[in-house]
């Protein structure tokens, strides 16, 4: 027995030759993804309808398989240094935040989400969380944080930027357009909410110039929203590419 939960510990823990993933992970993987995908398409109401008997039953498939995970996650706990041996290693591992996780995404299967209620099915989604258990997930918030602390001025710089290119534009369009357009553009933050989505390209096009110099200053701020979008971009593209260096110089060394 104590051989089994060895092995089992091993594979939770990823304890595998060339550090590649086990077959515990990939399974819990896998199965993460599919339950993401059916809780996405069970909330378009045709599908519901014409496959939701086979949903519900699949849905139940993955809760069980979500609570072996859990089981053998707690069973091995103990053997882990971080929560210590015993009944305390079992307690310390089910208040942690990954295992209170776990518990929440088993928790859709089995309360009945066939109910009309939508926000029933959409509980559905809270497995979402679970991606956090992924090793993929995990670098990628590792090599962002650190692209993050790494560029911080850089990314101040840029941030001071897009917020004067907002504050000037939305005054000059004000100055421009609020006697001809007072309703959408007859103040600054009414202005403000027209640069923010000019700078970032959205365009929602509910309110836009209709004078010349109000165009050329949508045009100008159009242009120059480019920087804005294209600067931190850089930065943290940037920021990226020396934490991923950082990481294989660190492999290599060891």
């Amino acid at each position: 027995m104590n051989e089994l939960r060895l092995r089992i510990y091993e594979q939770v823990i990823n304890n595998t030759p060339g550090g590649r993933t086990s077959l515990f992970n990939k399974i819990c993987g896998v199965t993460i993804f599919i339950s993401i995908f059916f809780a996405v398409i069970v909330t378009e109401n045709s599908i519901d309808y014409q496959f939701g008997d086979q949903i519900d039953l699949l849905d139940w498939i993955i809760g069980a398989l979500f609570c072996v995970e859990y089981c053998c996650r707690l069973w091995v706990a103990p053997l882990d240094k971080k929560y210590g041996k015993g009944w305390k290693g079992f307690l310390r591992y089910m208040v942690s935040p990954m295992a209170i996780i776990d518990f929440i995404a088993i928790i859709p299967s089995f309360i009945g989400v066939r109910a009309e209620l939508k926000i029933l099915r959409v509980i559905r989604l809270l497995r979402i969380l679970k991606i956090g258990r992924s090793e993929k997930f995990k670098q990628s918030i590792y090599h962002f944080n650190f692209a993050l602390r790494s560029k911080s001025q850089e990314l101040q710089i840029s941030t001071f930027y897009t917020v004067l290119l907002l504050l000037i534009s939305s005054t000059c369009m004000y100055l421009a357009e609020s006697s001809i357009q007072p309703e959408l553009l007859g103040s600054i933050p009414r202005c403000l909410w027209w640069s923010i989505t000019t700078v970032s390209a959205v365009g929602y096009g509910d309110s836009i110039p209709v004078t010349a110099v109000g165009k050329t200053i949508a045009s100008i701020t159009s242009l120059m929203g480019i920087a804005a979008i294209a600067i931190p971009t850089g930065i943290l593209a940037s920021g990226f590419s020396e934490s991923i260096g950082v990481k294989n110089k660190n492999e290599f060394n060891e």
